[in-house]
């Protein structure tokens, strides 16, 4: 039996291919995740597609839909900033708590 049809050899080969994939999987999907959403909102008129880097986080918007990345600033300046970029809200939210009329009336100003 010659060096290259060992069974040994193939087995080592399929192992290093199996964990070069695994390895390669993982990294893409780590990737496609990217920062968790902090912040929601959406405007009362729809805009084009827009991303902006609003106190450091990144703010995404379609149509009438935004979501961002947490950021360096308090919820509602990041509201007021991203009013001042794309418009005004209809509703905001950070980390899933609902701003109340009030506080979404203050951002619009």
């Amino acid at each position: 039996m010659l060096l290259s049809q060992s069974p040994l050899r193939s087995s080592m080969i399929f192992c290093t291919a199996a964990m070069t994939s695994l390895a390669l999987f993982t990294a893409t999907t780590a990737e496609a995740r990217g920062p968790a959403i902090a912040y929601t909102a959406e405007l009362q008129a729809p805009v084009e597609a827009a991303q902006e880097i609003i106190k450091g986080g990144v703010i995404r918007c379609v149509g009438t839909e935004c979501i961002g990345s947490q950021s360096n600033s308090a919820p509602r300046t990041i509201c007021a900033k991203l009013v001042d970029e794309f418009g005004p809200v209809a509703s905001f939210a950070h980390k899933g708590k609902a701003f109340d009329a009030d506080a979404i009336a203050q951002c619009n100003n």
